[in-house]
């Protein structure tokens, strides 16, 4: 077999002569992806006696098909060199990953796409009056930064002893938690607002029209829950549901008279009690005990018995 050597400065003159592969050309091409299928039969007596080089020579056979195809198409010329215009692909391909989610809105956002406000664009850059420079606004080395400086001038509320810089830093501080606390309102708000669909434009297409009645159910769901009375004396609406039932959870099994079953729950709750892995959960029982601590504090505060309103002795003479 002899192999011939192609220039490529004579491939893009002119296109692949079509008597360089024998046989009818029957592959159904996809250009866009680069692809090309091949739908024939395979010659079963060719593959039998030699599998591995009926493979090659049909393969090389089908790129060299699809390279003459690629050749055929238009071709744009620029600097670094020519290029082949391909046309729409025709195979869709399944995306590698899941299509990416909208970021959920914050409250601001959300209040002024309703309302139709634009954020205005705020300068990065602020002027400097000791440095006279243009400084970053916030961030490293940012413009007339208080922290920076060596001394402080005293304000007439200032109390004697305090420590401005201490001041300074605890104020810091507490706006860092008060923005971390905003963060996590956000974030609890804008589940919520995505679950009702509140601030999105809604599209009432058939495909659509599902989940619109799913988030609309579940919206009505939790307004039959919000009287004082839970709907209960609430005038009900035509083919209206049921309200979910919501009380305090019963332990199933127990009294039905099957004795395998309950002895089998209690051997799996003895051996879950006496396991070696921590079941308990440090967070919540922290967050639990934070909870009691700040409801006694405020129970206190209310009754007169803090540690600034403690009860005076008097004492008789």
């Amino acid at each position: 077999m002899t192999e011939a050597v192609v220039n490529a400065s004579d491939i893009l003159t002119k296109k692949l002569d079509a008597h360089l592969i024998e046989g009818e050309d029957t592959l159904l091409y996809d250009l866009g992806n680069l692809t090309a299928f091949d739908h024939s039969s395979l010659n079963k007596t060719e593959y039998k006696s030699n599998p591995i080089e009926y493979i090659n020579k049909l393969s090389r056979d089908n790129v060299q098909l699809l390279i003459s195809r690629l050749f055929q198409l238009p071709i744009k010329e620029i600097e670094e060199g020519s290029l082949a215009l391909l046309p729409r692909c025709t195979t869709p391909i399944p995306r590698e990953r899941s299509l990416p989610t909208s970021k959920p809105k914050t409250r601001w956002e959300a209040f002024a796409e309703i309302k139709g406000i634009k954020k205005k664009k705020k300068s990065s850059m602020e002027w400097d009056k000791e440095h006279e420079e243009y400084r970053p606004t916030f961030g490293y080395k940012k413009a007339n930064d208080v922290a920076n400086d060596w001394a402080m001038l005293a304000r007439p509320d200032d109390k004697v002893g305090e420590d401005p810089f201490k001041k300074l830093e605890d104020e810091k501080n507490e706006r860092v938690a008060k923005q971390k606390k905003r963060e996590q309102r956000n974030f609890d708000e804008a589940s919520m607002r995505q679950m009702s669909n509140v601030g999105k434009t809604l599209s009432f297409d058939k495909d659509h029209r599902p989940q619109i009645k799913s988030d609309m159910e579940k919206v009505f769901d939790v307004a039959k829950l919000s009287t004082a009375s839970l709907g209960k004396f609430d005038k009900r609406v035509e083919n209206e549901k049921d309200a979910p039932k919501r009380g305090k959870k019963k332990l199933a099994g127990l009294g039905a008279g099957d004795v395998a079953q309950e002895s089998e729950n209690n051997t799996k709750l003895v051996d879950r009690m006496f396991k070696k892995e921590n079941v308990l959960n440090v967070d919540k029982a922290t967050r639990q005990f934070v909870k009691a601590e700040e409801r006694e504090n405020y129970s206190k505060k209310r009754s007169g018995g803090g540690k600034d309103n403690k009860p005076q002795k008097k004492f008789k003479k």
